[in-house]
Parts: structure tokens; sequence; C-alpha cells
């Protein structure tokens, strides 16, 4: 696994098409309803959701020569990381934890195949898998999980990959809804994107 920052951000020579980066949610836990949070994301949504994002890829042309950025997670992430890798484009994974950490925590669900899914990925020459280093003992900006932190290295990866505003397309598989956003969090992700003047994409799996 490569620390971030390494085999990235080669400002001024441009070495794919478009860069196309992904965030959302991820499926939700099997508690989630008994806890009283609502859904967010089912398990039932997910063929609706891989049609939609699907389409998006396929109305911006995603294709090889083209750069996947995602988180890796189960959900959003993986969805658009197959899909992405299924249409030649190189696909790379930043994961916010140590593998073991982040399978247990963003990948596995009982009864979900997610987990093969997600090593299937990983299995491909096409797919690169980016971690944390050691040496960030502290996130970039002050209230930033380790999600958030890998969220806005994801986008720092994108802007110095892309040749320009034009060539940068952001996919958020998202409810729209801002509470608990903080710095690297999704509403903060889709602002941080539109002032980098890409194009973006939201999907809602609570309208699908």
């Amino acid at each position: 696994m490569r620390p971030f920052g390494e085999g990235y951000a080669r400002a001024g020579t441009p070495r794919f098409g478009k860069v196309l980066v992904a965030s959302g949610h991820m499926t939700d836990a099997p508690d989630r309803v008994e806890k009283g949070l609502g859904e967010r994301f089912p398990e039932r949504k997910v063929g609706a959701v891989r049609v939609r994002v699907a389409a998006q890829l396929d109305e911006w042309g995603a294709s090889g020569g083209d750069l996947a950025i995602c988180g890796g997670a189960r959900g959003a992430d993986i969805i658009f990381a197959e899909l992405c890798a299924g249409r030649g484009a190189e696909v790379w994974l930043f994961l916010a934890l140590p593998e073991g950490e982040f399978l247990e925590e963003s990948v596995r669900s009982p009864g979900t195949d997610w987990e093969r899914r997600f090593r299937d990925l990983r299995g491909l020459e096409s797919v690169k898998t980016f971690g944390q280093p050691d040496h960030f003992k502290s996130p970039p900006e002050e209230g930033a999980s380790v999600f958030a932190r890998a969220n806005l290295r994801m986008i720092d990866a994108a802007r110095a990959e892309a040749g320009g505003p034009e060539d940068l397309h952001a996919v958020l598989v998202w409810d729209e809804r801002p509470t608990g956003d903080g710095p690297g969090g999704t509403s903060d992700f889709a602002a941080r994107v539109k002032r980098l003047g890409g194009r973006l994409a939201i999907i809602n799996p609570t309208k699908l």
C-alpha cells in the first residue's frame, strides 16, 4: 500500500484525460433503523444507485486513460470503482485506516458481498491503493476525522492530476443533508469541488 502523496501530484504534467472522484454514503448498517437514525442508503437501493452512477459515467464519457479516485468503502465507493475499472480507467483507492481496520469499519456488513468485491478490486492491475502515512499525526483541519482527512486528500490528488477544472468530475452518493458535516464531510466535499470549477453530480439514494 502506498502512502498518500506517493505517485500523484505531478502538477503541470497531466497523465490522464478526465479525473473522476467519488464520495458518499456507505450502505446502511443492519441496525441503523433500530437506532432511530432512519434509512439513508439501504442495501436494496444498491442496484438503483449503480444504474445512476453508470449513467453519469456514460454521460461524462469515462473510459481508458482517465483516473478514478475514491475511498474504497462499501456502497458509493466500491460501486464507482467497479464501474470505472470496467471502463478501463485507472482507479486509486484512498483508505482512511489500515486495511484490517478499514475492512471492519467501512467494508464488511453481514449477509453482503462487499468484502469480496473490495478484494476483487484490489486484485486488479489497474487499481492502486493509498494509505495514510504514520507521520500524519493530526488532521489537516480542526475537527476533521480520519475519513474527512481522506476526502480532503482525495480532492488534493484530483486537483493535482486534473489538467484543468473542465477535466475534474465528481459524483456524490448523498442524501443531501448537511447535518454533522465538518471539514471534509460530504457537503464540504461538494462545496470544494464547486470552488475548483469541477462538474458535480449528486445521486440521492433516498429519492430512488
